[in-house]
């Protein structure tokens, strides 16, 4: 009986191991053509602002842009409502233990590839987190010895583990906002899926893959730090409250406008493209300007605009249909709100820069311990940990209070759907009753 049990338990290791190497595969694939695409219409980033002298317009990128944006209408119109797919559904599929739509999950991550693509101004994470839950519910029947719970965490967490190489940020993450729970026997097959993505694409891919550089030392542990840490998390907090209430407002706004959903796209594209030559940070998902902010390459004024921009730019294209993921946006805002902090202070360093965008991912995700190591594993470099969970936790808590745990919390309270746990129902329902109780005394 023992053994039956043993064999049985490593065998759903295995079979989690076997299927985050397939999801891992399947994400190169994905990554892939999205930067094949971007390589051809690839614009020069300068540091400042662009004089009207050298304002030039890209043809390679109106074509991407505008055929893209064609071929993403007709996509966004096949979807139901239509409404586009994402970690958020893969949550209340978890939660109600059933199986999330795939012809949606499927057709949002095309729209995805097609959109980022064609140069919106979004990201991957989440359609690759929705991507990889979609392809572990289509491969269930193969894996009987898993729950489905634990299946649809799996496929997410191979996918984030496979395209920023964050296989311990994606475990964190998985447990963190898709299960919402920490239970031993999840763990583990988590782990593993994980593990196996995150080995599927160095496979092809290699292990020197680094999103973010890093350059500098941390500031020392002393008060001061501490306060532009404090100071950093507030501002954070603030601008992501701001970029959550716009990502889960915007659709509502787009269909009241009572344009075709095949028109849509073109909408943010053609306003994208009219910005390019002025602003060409904005196109695409950016990270090639947030690693020139780390290194203080902008200067001031150019890293507000960049930041409050970016906020607007992810909400119009997403709002419309020229969807992508919202992880990469706030690290992109969030990097340019902390140089602008760093050049303020004038001390030669950029390393508010990373809190800035660990804060505002935390606060996007709603997942604050894993948006930090994610950070970290996305850049390799874990020194400003300490710091970055200062500032990290004032803006999750900022935000969380003004408008929501998360930006895919957000969507589904606007939907009528709580994912909200039994311990903080109770704890909500023990403050009422405590109120209550303190105002019969008084």
């Amino acid at each position: 009986m023992i053994l039956k049990e043993l064999l049985t338990q490593i065998a759903r290791l295995f079979l989690a191991l076997v299927l985050g190497n397939l999801i891992g595969l399947a994400t190169f694939a994905f990554y892939s053509s999205v930067v094949f695409a971007m390589e051809i219409w690839k614009l020069e980033v300068p540091g400042n602002f662009v004089s009207l002298e050298d304002i030039s317009y890209s043809p390679t990128l109106a074509i991407f842009m505008f055929g893209g944006s064609i071929l993403a209408g007709f996509i966004f119109n096949m979807l139901e409502g239509p409404r586009s797919h994402g970690p958020a559904d893969l949550m209340v599929s978890i939660r109600r233990e059933e199986l999330p739509n795939l012809k949606g999950g499927f057709l949002t991550s095309l729209l995805t590839i097609v959109s980022v693509s064609s140069g919106s101004s979004v990201g991957m994470f989440g359609p690759i987190i929705h991507f990889g839950g979609c392809i572990a519910a289509s491969l269930e029947k193969f894996f009987k010895l898993l729950s489905r719970g634990v299946i649809l965490a799996a496929g997410g967490a191979a996918g984030i583990a496979a395209l920023f190489s964050a296989p311990i940020a994606a475990c964190i993450f998985a447990h963190e906002m898709l299960l919402r729970r920490f239970r031993s026997t999840e763990s583990a097959p988590v782990v593993m899926a994980a593990l196996g993505g995150y080995f599927g694409a160095v496979m092809v891919l290699g292990d020197d893959r680094r999103f973010l550089s890093v350059m500098g030392d941390p500031p020392p542990l002393d008060p001061t730090s501490l306060c532009f840490a404090i100071i950093v998390g507030i501002l954070s907090g603030l601008l992501s409250s701001l970029y959550i209430y716009l990502i889960g407002s915007g659709p509502v706004w787009a269909k009241s406008t009572k344009v075709h959903p095949i028109l849509r796209p073109l909408i943010p594209a053609s306003f994208l493209y009219l910005i390019s030559p002025f602003f060409p940070q904005l196109i695409g998902p950016g990270m090639l300007s947030v690693n020139m902010a780390l290194a203080g390459e902008f200067t001031f004024y150019l890293l507000i605009v960049l930041a409050f921009l970016k906020v607007f730019a992810t909400a119009f294209c997403r709002s419309f249909g020229f969807h992508g993921g919202i992880l990469l946006p706030a690290v992109f805002f969030g990097a340019m709100l902390g140089s602008a902090f760093d050049v303020a202070l004038g001390n030669g360093g950029h390393l508010y820069a990373i809190l800035g965008a660990a804060a505002c991912t935390g606060s996007a995700i709603g997942a604050p311990i894993a948006a930090v190591v994610i950070l970290f594993e996305m850049s390799g470099d874990y020194r400003f940990v300490i710091l970055a969970l200062v500032s990290v936790s004032l803006s999750c808590q900022i935000s969380r209070t003004l408008i929501g745990r998360s930006t895919w919390d957000r969507g589904l309270f606007l939907r009528g759907i709580s994912l909200e746990d039994e311990n903080s129902q109770q704890a909500k329902l023990k403050k009422i009753i405590r109120d209550q109780k303190d105002k019969k005394k008084s």
